[in-house]
Order: C-alpha cells, then sequence, then structure tokens
C-alpha cells in the first residue's frame, strides 16, 4: 500500500495544476529570477509580467493571502512568482502553473499562452480565471509554510489550494464553475485521494470545495490537513 501511495506520488506531477518539488540539479535549469515588481498591497515579488498581468496576478494572490489570514495564517517566507514563456516539463505537458517548492518561488504562463488552453475549469479563458490560477499557485506557496509535516499528500496540498481558489473566486465565476462540474461533495475523508485527483483534478477541485463548505468541515477542517490529522499517508 506504501508503495502505491509513493507511485501515485511521482505520477502526481504530471497534472494539470501541480505543487513541485525539484531536485536542485533541475531547479538550476529554470533561469534565475530577474528583479521585478512588488505588489502594492501585499509582499509578493512578481517577475518579466507586463502591466495588465501584474494587475491581475497581484490581485489573484492577494486574494489567496486574505484567505488564509481569515483563517489565522500569515506567509512565512516572501511570495515570488515569475511569468515564464513555459512550464517546466516535470510539471506535466498541459500545466499551465506550478510551484518550486525548494526555490520557494510560483511559475505562471503569460495571459497570453494561457489563453491558448480556450477552457479552463470548463469555462471559458478570462481574466477572471487568470487570477484564479494565480490564486491557487500563490495557496500553494502559502500553505507550504503551514503544513506541519515534512510530506504532505498530493490530496492534501491540492484540497488547501482549490479550497483557497473557489473561495476567492467572484460569487458568479464560483457559481458557473460549480455549475459544469456537477456534484455533492465528498462525503468522507477516504474519498479525498491522490488517485482522484490524477484521474480527474477538475472535478476534485469542484468536490473539495463543495466538502469544504459543510459545517462540520470548514476551516476546522482545513486546520487539520495542514497539520497532518486529515488526508495524510
Amino acid at each position: 500500500m506504501k508503495r502505491g501511495l509513493q507511485t501515485l506520488r511521482r505520477l502526481g506531477s504530471f497534472l494539470l495544476i501541480a505543487s513541485v518539488l525539484f531536485s536542485s540539479a533541475q531547479a538550476s535549469e529554470i533561469r534565475d529570477a530577474v528583479p521585478g515588481r512588488h505588489c502594492p498591497v501585499s509582499d509578493l515579488q512578481i517577475l518579466a509580467a507586463n502591466a495588465t498581468e501584474f494587475r491581475e496576478v497581484c490581485q489573484g494572490a492577494q486574494d489567496a493571502l486574505t484567505f488564509f489570514a481569515a483563517q489565522g495564517l500569515q506567509p512565512i517566507d516572501p511570495l515570488r512568482l515569475e511569468i515564464v514563456p513555459r512550464i517546466p516539463e516535470e510539471a506535466g505537458p498541459n500545466a499551465v502553473g506550478c510551484y518550486l517548492e525548494q526555490r520557494k518561488l510560483i511559475l505562471m504562463l503569460p495571459y497570453a499562452e494561457f489563453r491558448k488552453y480556450k477552457t479552463w475549469f470548463k469555462l471559458p479563458i478570462g481574466r477572471d480565471l487568470y487570477r484564479s490560477l494565480a490564486a491557487h499557485e500563490a495557496a500553494h506557496a502559502l500553505a507550504a509554510g503551514h503544513f506541519t509535516i515534512p510530506d504532505p499528500t498530493i490530496q492534501a496540498k491540492e484540497y488547501v489550494a482549490f479550497v483557497a481558489m473557489f473561495a476567492t473566486m467572484s460569487p458568479a465565476l464560483r457559481a458557473h464553475a460549480l455549475r459544469a462540474t456537477p456534484g455533492k461533495g465528498f462525503d468522507r475523508d477516504d474519498q479525498i485521494t491522490a488517485t482522484f485527483y490524477m484521474f480527474d483534478p477538475i472535478r476534485f477541485g469542484a468536490e473539495s470545495y463543495r466538502h469544504y463548505l459543510r459545517a462540520e468541515n470548514g476551516a476546522a477542517f482545513l486546520q487539520s490537513v495542514l497539520a497532518g490529522r486529515k488526508l495524510a499517508d
């Protein structure tokens, strides 16, 4: 069983959205970040973004920061995000963003490249979804500093990032996204698995948020995930 879970973790890096842990050698293949600008209302450094991307990414990351602050959680490390022409292959052939844990660096595609995918979460891609992508990846970076166990599971990391992303969408966008992916939410913790995420990350995200909305879950469950009491091996 343990070997099977390890295999799932390795396979989990080949998904649409990922929190990626590269070796030092792999990380060095990505060019060093050039000096960038800091978002006006958060300690987030944005690298290589045009004016519009800078504005949208700042807003998405700030949304994630606000969500975590409401849980009583503040950033442990300064946030850095770089707009790059391609995402490392280790994140998967269709990845549009990722978080490099060893470098504490978020990577995202330029908006023009993101739009080439036409849809995301079964919705036409617009700047609102670009902000949500930024919120998702910023949530990975923020959560990384608050997990109290050394090796959180894929499902734990993605649960937190997806909940933050859906919670920070505009009500209209969130309603459209949930309507596009029908479901009733996970009924039990053992349904929230790496396998489910691997084979249907979009549905995993929507069902995770529905699970979070239940009165018996919410912030308490999220804190338990970060503490390693839930969704751990």
